[in-house]
């Protein structure tokens, strides 16, 4: 991966974990989907092979996070971004 590519895939994770543990009066769950669905939309059209090396990715970066609460999320980053068949 290159390093844009890195660093992308990072700042989607760093989205998804921040958004996870907002809090509700400050971001919705019904905002978080907003957010959330154009993304899912824009991985969707990756092939399969693209959308399984995205989800390594952040599979790395969730074995690299410390704290355990942010490292479920991170964790499960790729299935809340519908990277997983």
């Amino acid at each position: 991966m290159t390093p844009l590519e890195r660093t992308l895939a990072r700042a989607l994770t760093e989205m998804v974990i921040k958004l996870d543990h907002s809090d509700n009066d400050d971001i919705t769950p019904a905002a978080t989907i907003k957010v959330l669905e154009p993304v899912v939309t824009l991985l969707q059209g990756l092939s399969k092979q693209d959308r399984q090396d995205l989800a390594d990715l952040i599979n790395q970066f969730a074995q690299e996070e410390t704290d355990p609460d942010l490292h479920l999320t991170a964790w499960e980053a790729p299935e809340t971004l519908a990277l997983l068949d």
